[in-house]
């Protein structure tokens, strides 16, 4: 809901950000199709209760007038060719037309358009009812079945991703009502103010006597444009009212931003959203106590770590408070670990701390120095909470605490203007769609346990292989993953019947704004899931690499991350409640079976206080129902893995990270792109797993 303006880009920037706005409203209407298609008993009723209040009101005009048009067919296909077309036509010819003259009532039409929609989502998905036309035993005709004009339900589109039981508040009186208000708005003459007027009897008229809608539905509709008009008129004064962001002081606080507030929705006591990495020092680790003063030099820097989380309300999205004076002590922590174990010993340990739910009471980050004493080096495990960064903004902000200081990231580009509205089209319409898809998943209720294992490769080995097999890095995990997945299905005889595992893949849509020695920085979730379709049945590893870059090629090209992207920042639009419902709704099994995340690091050697960093593996958090993560970093030239999972649903998870060594070298054969490929150490493999 930006203000309008043609500098950026021109008459073709502003017409490309135009689409992707209304393109995002699309797809936030098919998620909440997918994410609510409830209780169906539930909807007939709430249709019932509605018949029942117009039978005692006299309202009830719906059957002799679904009668009428039943009867006089020629009439009935009018109706139907109205209810599907004039409502669309009308609305978005009046939008465009008021762009295309600049009329200054644009942007007040298109934002109290975008939440007229946004407003009946809302209560579609807080009372969904059923129209009279599917209501079981009412008798009435479906008109429109019957004559079946374009776009209507029964087509294979419209019946992937429409809501059929969407009937109150009529979003087609809604749309309609809203060319009127903006027609009065625009200052158009008299005339064309008549035509709304009768546009809208006419399809107040068609709704109920097809049965798409019930009597009351009309007013339900009507009272979209008020709410909207309160929304917009409050959403312009916030934006007045705003200035430039300023770092949180004590007795200050910061709404935290949508994406972020996300991770908080989506935590429970058994997914908690914790992020990080582990590491071990090439020999022994730093002292707390130096660590500490690091950590106080630095930390006027990292707001983030200084802050936390109050929660919300009905009205108000939780919010970054200042904590007051860190006490370090309670968060640079040490922990001894047994002799015997090596890094088995220490992935356990892993394992058991990201189990564990971040004290909301306090600043929501943990660093433990491990001392492992003859075992093997020392090592640190450094946890934040989803909520303060993503795996990507994690690494900046080590690199904040880390040495050598290393230079800023160029800008993340992508197309513009025009083209990147056509890339973003079809990534929005198929990101509504995916909770309909037939997926492959793992998946059941997650308990409290996890195990956590690593692995690590050499990085010029991995893009070697990639090269090799005409893909990418990320595509090479993908596929090593679905060869593991693949053998835990046959494993269990359970065939995939050509269904794919559909992960979610973390994508950087911006380049991150890592802390330098003298500026803060506030990381932040940076990143969008594209989902990327992984086929697990039988078939040769290589082809099963050519079939992961094929179709992660199609979908990076769709503008699906910057669909996501669009579709999270309406729905934190939404009211805190009902954001926090869509949050859970959709990060879950339904949508995608394993996350798989393939982050950047720095390509040379970092140290912590003068103690120098070897092995860093990531630290991923699981989704509902989703019962592995698979985290690779490229840190100092290895590409390290970790595999987190949790064993009552995935009792394979523990062998995860020596399935995906052996399937790499079966792919390295299978591509031979390295003469000397082998096994475990000659080929510069490892891996450490509970």
């Amino acid at each position: 809901m930006s203000e309008t303006g043609d500098e950026d880009g021109g008459r073709a920037g502003s017409a490309a950000r135009e689409i992707v706005t209304a393109l995002a409203v699309l797809v936030v209407y098919l998620v909440f199709t997918h994410a609510f298609s409830g209780d169906r008993a539930a909807s007939d009723a709430h249709g019932r209760a509605l018949l029942d209040f117009e039978r005692w009101a006299g309202l009830d005009v719906e059957r002799p007038a679904n009668e009428l048009l039943v009867r006089h067919g020629w009439l009935g296909a009018a109706a139907a060719w109205e209810y599907a077309t004039t409502y669309v036509i009308g609305t978005f010819g009046f939008l465009i037309w008021l762009w295309w003259r600049r009329n200054p009532a644009y942007e007040w039409a298109r934002n109290t358009l975008i939440l007229v929609t946004l407003i009946a989502i809302c209560c579609f998905a807080v009372w969904p009812t059923t129209p009279p036309r599917l209501l079981p035993g009412e008798g009435f005709t479906d008109v429109i079945a019957m004559h079946h004009p374009p776009a209507t339900w029964g087509s294979e589109v419209v019946s992937a991703g429409a809501n059929p039981y969407a009937a109150m508040p009529s979003l087609h009186i809604g749309w309609v009502a809203w060319i009127g208000a903006a027609a009065v708005r625009a200052r158009c003459r008299p005339w064309f103010a008549w035509l709304c007027a009768l546009h809208l009897v006419v399809t107040g008229l068609v709704i109920v006597a097809t049965a798409a809608h019930y009597v009351v539905d009309i007013p339900g509709g009507l009272l979209l444009i008020p709410a909207a008009a309160v929304a917009e008129r409050a959403r312009a004064g916030l934006v007045r009212g705003r200035r430039p962001a300023e770092p949180a002081r004590p007795g200050r606080e910061q709404r935290i931003a949508a994406a972020d507030a996300f991770f908080l929705y989506v935590e429970s006591r058994d997914v908690p959203q914790v992020v990080g990495g582990v590491a071990e020092f090439a020999g022994p680790g730093p002292s707390a106590e130096r660590v500490r003063a690091l950590f106080a030099e630095r930390l006027p820097r990292l707001p983030r770590l200084t802050q936390r989380v109050r929660p919300g309300g009905a009205f108000r999205r939780p919010r970054w408070v200042e904590a007051g004076a860190v006490d370090l002590r309670r968060h640079v922590l040490e922990v001894d670990l047994p002799a015997a174990g090596g890094r088995r010993a220490l992935d356990a340990l892993v394992a058991r701390l990201i189990a564990e739910p971040l004290d909301p009471g306090l600043p929501l980050w943990r660093f433990f120095l491990v001392r492992r004493g003859p075992a093997g080096p020392d090592a640190v495990v450094v946890l934040f909470h989803h909520a303060i960064a993503d795996g990507i903004g994690v690494v900046d902000i080590l690199r904040g605490i880390l040495d050598p200081a290393l230079p800023e990231a160029g800008p993340v580009r992508g197309p513009g203007g025009l083209r990147r509205a056509a890339a973003v089209l079809p990534g929005l319409v198929q990101l509504g769609l995916d909770g309909a898809a037939r997926t492959v998943s793992v998946t059941g209720a997650l308990g409290p346990e996890r195990v956590f294992g690593t692995a690590t490769l050499p990085l010029d080995r991995v893009r070697a292989v990639a090269r090799a097999g005409g893909a990418r890095v990320t595509d090479v995990l993908l596929a090593l993953v679905g060869e593991v997945v693949a053998d835990v299905l046959e494993e269990r005889g359970e065939p995939a019947d050509g269904r794919p595992l559909r992960a979610a893949v973390p994508m950087t849509l911006r380049a991150p704004e890592p802390p330098g020695r003298g500026r803060t920085a506030v990381p932040g979730n940076l990143t969008a899931a594209l989902r990327l379709d992984v086929p697990v049945g039988p078939m040769p590893v290589r082809d099963r690499l050519a079939a992961v870059h094929a179709a992660a090629e199609r979908r990076r090209r769709s503008g699906r991350a910057v669909a996501s992207t669009a579709a999270m920042r309406l729905m934190g639009a939404l009211p805190p409640p009902l954001h926090a419902r869509v949050a859970r709704a959709t990060y879950r099994a339904r949508f995608f079976g394993g996350i798989v995340s393939n982050m950047p690091g720095p390509p040379l050697p970092m140290s912590l206080v003068g103690a120098r960093l070897a092995d860093v593996h990531p630290v991923l958090p699981l989704a509902d129902g989703v019962p592995f993560a698979v985290g690779a970093l490229s840190w100092d030239g290895d590409l390290h893995i970790s595999v987190t999972a949790e064993p009552a649903v995935l009792p394979e998870g523990a062998a995860f990270p020596d399935g995906l060594l052996r399937a790499f070298e079966r792919l390295a054969a299978a591509v031979r792109a390295d003469s000397g490929a082998g096994s475990g150490a000659g080929s510069g493999a490892q891996s450490g797993t509970v």
